[in-house]
């Protein structure tokens, strides 16, 4: 598991961007701790955070990353 800082680096993104897509429901955290509501993420999280960074890198909306996430 890895903590949002840990998770942010890997993927050269920030904390902030994790939280906003965790809100939206783009990309919920593997775990959220109850108690301190840290969130953590799973190493079987990279590719669909890759497939995130890559379909914003190509321009797509967040509304439109959605969208062919839930269609694949």
């Amino acid at each position: 598991m890895y903590s949002i800082g840990e998770f942010s680096k890997i993927n050269r993104i920030t904390p902030k961007t994790l939280r906003h897509y965790d809100r939206i429901g783009l990309l919920t955290p593997a775990k959220t701790d109850n108690w301190t509501g840290y969130r953590y993420y799973s190493s079987e999280q990279l590719p669909l955070i890759k497939r995130i960074i890559t379909l914003k890198e190509l321009g797509f909306s967040l509304s439109e990353i959605q969208e062919i996430l839930k269609s694949e």
